[in-house]
């Protein structure tokens, strides 16, 4: 066996070696929606949030690096299906329906859905039922939809074309600004963070609860891990930081 022969095995085995021990550790891709004050938003070019702090949190409990991927909400669910993310940490609410396609982990976030208004508004209603007089305006696919569209569309109560869809919560509120809808059904936390800079008020709360989790594959591989580590970001006080950072009492 030649010495040169010898010193290519040795150097090829050397490589393998090196290459095995440096192998990189995998990302954690979040999926988010990232236009959801306080809970995620884009400020100096920069993510900020309840969601941004608490992906943060997570990724660090599980050793992970991890990249936050921005897209559009209606389009979360099935980019996790599909393999695109590995979880979906976005001001997501607990739903029967999306339960029968993720796993949901214990929530984190308690909100309700409200009616909100803006200069151009019309008197505020007072009733819930009065909802079907106004035309209003929901981010597509979020509980505000689900929760219109079966307890007052499908029930004759508001007219379809008076329930307006919309791929960015951003687009509602400017709607709502220039008088083009009446009002916009958000949840609480959002309102509270549109408030903060639109000229737009919190009205009538309606009859729901919202429960905020983080939504994975059903059967996914870091799921057991994902619920370990909400659960010691609660259970350490961490979560309630988190939410005193970003949402004012």
């Amino acid at each position: 066996m030649s010495k040169l022969y010898l010193f290519v095995l040795y150097l090829f085995v050397s490589l393998a070696v090196v290459s095995c021990g440096s192998k990189e550790k995998p990302v954690l891709r979040i999926g988010m929606n990232v236009e959801f004050p306080p809970f995620s938003s884009i400020v100096d070019s920069a993510y900020v949030g309840v969601d941004v702090d608490l992906s943060h949190k997570i990724a660090q409990k599980l050793e992970m690096p991890y990249e936050i991927i921005n897209m559009e909400f209606n389009t979360l669910i099935q980019a996790l299906k599909s393999e695109k993310i590995d979880i979906i940490i976005s001001a997501m609410s607990i739903t029967d329906l999306r339960s029968r396609q993720v796993e949901f982990t214990q929530p984190y976030y308690l909100a309700h859905l409200v009616l909100i208004a803006g200069e151009k508004s019309p008197q505020m209603p007072v009733d819930e039922k009065d909802i079907g007089k106004y035309k209003i305006g929901v981010l597509h696919g979020s509980t505000a939809h689900e929760y219109l569209f079966r307890g007052f569309v499908d029930k004759d109560i508001l007219p379809s074309n008076n329930l307006v869809l919309y791929a960015q919560n951003t687009e509602a509120i400017e709607a709502l600004i220039a008088g083009e809808i009446d009002f916009v059904v958000n949840d609480s936390s959002a309102a509270k963070g549109f408030g903060q800079t639109y000229p737009v008020r919190i009205g009538l709360q309606l009859n729901t609860k919202e429960e905020y989790a983080i939504a994975m594959p059903r059967d996914g591989k870091y799921n057991e891990k994902i619920n370990n580590a909400l659960q010691d970001i609660i259970d350490s006080g961490e979560l309630n930081s988190i939410l005193a950072t970003h949402i004012a009492e």
